[in-house]
């Protein structure tokens, strides 16, 4: 294509060079101590990671929230995008739901209701007594939302 444009003859042109830069162990590490406060994560205590055999740890905040409370407490460290892509794909989840769960069952890793109603229908075999116990998780529900 580069040819047909500017005639035959004509100089190939110098293609850019890509350097990457590991991160430093100081870098990282700051990265840990970060994620191993209480104050930014809830970790499961039934729920590991299939990759790294660690648990799941549950963000507090959002992403762009918890960034900006990183970039204030180590301002030399690492950089957005490499701070986004650690959370992509890893053991962090962010749950909007986590929230409006008590401390004790965010805690232990409780569910919201969505998540019992699939535990009924995994555990109880029996129809009957599924619809009964789901018929009282939405009554639960409705009664908490009406106070």
């Amino acid at each position: 294509m580069y040819a047909t444009i500017n005639g035959p003859g004509c100089p190939a042109l110098t293609k850019p060079t890509f350097t990457r830069v590991r991160m430093s162990k100081e870098t990282l590490d700051q990265f840990h101590i970060f994620f191993n406060d209480k104050n930014n994560v809830n970790m499961s205590s039934y729920k590991v990671d299939a990759k790294t055999g660690l648990p799941v740890l549950y963000l507090k905040e959002n992403k762009t929230s918890l960034w900006e409370k990183f970039l204030e407490t180590y301002p030399n460290g690492m950089k957005r995008t490499s701070f986004m892509a650690r959370l992509e794909n890893s053991r962090f989840v962010y749950r909007d739901d986590l929230g409006g769960l008590c401390a004790i069952c965010n805690e232990y890793g409780f569910g919201v209701f969505e998540d019992m109603v699939e535990l009924v229908k995994e555990k109880i075999g029996n129809k009957n007594i599924q619809v009964h116990i789901k018929s009282l998780i939405k009554y639960d529900l409705l009664t908490d939302l009406s106070d």
